[in-house]
């Protein structure tokens, strides 16, 4: 295993007014194949065990997390017994949840806790400041469901913040969402609510409009700030590409620049398998939001969103409500549109109507 990243308790700015705790969670995962796999004998097993939803390596890792409660001075109303934790994309970390960019308009964290919601934003592992395993054979979809699993399960026992926690929503963008869907198959009772940002389950452009946004190993791009990181870990090589990836149709200039500087790393092990986990979710009984840009160039299965979203009946077919909402002028990274506040009072809004 690499050597992880050096975790740093972050000085938070005082703009967010708000108690925030950096947390360094302990999970792990058991290998569920009896092969034994690396890189030196890498061969077509490898795929197929990936497909299959196979973890491929035990480990123990360390999830980088943060979780900010509100003041409840400044708190509109109370929902101290409702978690949502908080799923980042590919090639982002925890902090696209807390902006800081116009954070009073775009942090869903700042937002979240004006409303009166606790909120743990957490660093996948190989992302952020979590520890950075194999990025082949360890970071893959089914571990990011696994040591999720893990992680509501330690909550649950009141084993991270020393609060057992009655309610949880699970909250993830692009391959965050792909990861609470599949563990909404796996695990259908380990949370009361997913809200979903930014899939479909249409696969007609999934592969072009990723390679459309021009990953590269991240030692190759930037060698004297990544030269150490494994070229299993890869990221948008231009800001042309990245901007291809994430924004269309409205949104302020500057936050793609912003986007671009603040940029994290996917995994080769991820790329492979995210779309293996688009599933059905047949015994899970909770309710679901999907939010989706109309024009988003992955998950649209062409230029604008037509039907795609609508999938969220069949594949949560005993859900007990449901809410879609496609906005308007808007990419993937839905939450750095304009479209934004409108995403957030949404999901306030479907939080409200369901108990939470």
């Amino acid at each position: 295993m690499l050597p992880q990243i050096p975790f740093v308790f972050l000085s938070l700015p005082a703009v967010l007014q708000k108690p925030c705790q950096d947390l360094r969670i302990p999970v792990s995962v058991q290998r569920t194949t009896t092969n034994e796999f690396s890189n030196e004998n890498y061969n077509a097993e490898v795929l197929y065990a990936l497909a299959g939803k196979e973890i491929l390596v035990s480990n123990e890792y360390e999830m980088s997390a943060r979780l900010c409660l509100p003041e409840s001075e400044s708190s509109q109303g109370s929902h101290e017994d409702t978690l949502q934790i908080l799923i980042h994309g590919a090639s982002f970390n925890k902090n696209m949840w807390d902006i800081q960019y116009k954070p009073e308009r775009y942090s869903y964290v700042q937002r979240m806790s004006k409303e009166g919601y606790p909120t743990l934003a957490v660093d996948l592992v190989g992302n952020g400041n979590s520890t950075f395993p194999d990025g082949l054979l360890e970071a893959q979809t089914q571990m990011y469901v696994a040591t999720i699993h893990d992680l509501i399960q330690k909550l649950r026992n009141g084993e991270v913040d020393g609060k057992s926690w009655d309610k949880i929503v699970l909250v993830g963008f692009s391959i965050g969402a792909i990861t609470a869907n599949s563990l909404a198959q796996q695990y259908p009772e380990d949370v009361d609510a997913i809200v979903l940002h930014g899939i479909s389950w249409d696969l007609t452009w999934i592969y072009p409009a990723f390679l459309s946004g021009l990953q590269a190993p991240a030692q190759q791009i930037d060698p004297e700030k990544w030269g150490a990181i494994p070229p299993t870990y890869q990221t948008q090589s231009s800001r042309e590409g990245r901007l291809v990836a994430c924004f269309a149709g409205s949104y302020d200039p500057e936050i793609v620049e912003y986007d671009w500087q603040t940029r994290d790393f996917d995994t080769l092990g991820a790329a492979v398998t995210f779309t293996y986990h688009l599933v059905e979710a047949p015994e899970y009984k909770g309710p679901v939001f999907l939010g989706i840009g109309d024009q988003d160039s992955t998950f649209c299965g062409g230029k604008v969103c037509r039907e795609q979203p609508y999938a969220l009946y069949n594949r949560f077919p005993k859900a007990q409500a449901y809410n879609i909402k496609v906005y308007g002028e808007t990419g993937h990274l839905i939450l750095y549109h304009h479209s934004g506040l409108q995403l957030m009072a949404d999901t306030l809004g479907f939080l409200g109507k369901n108990g939470f």
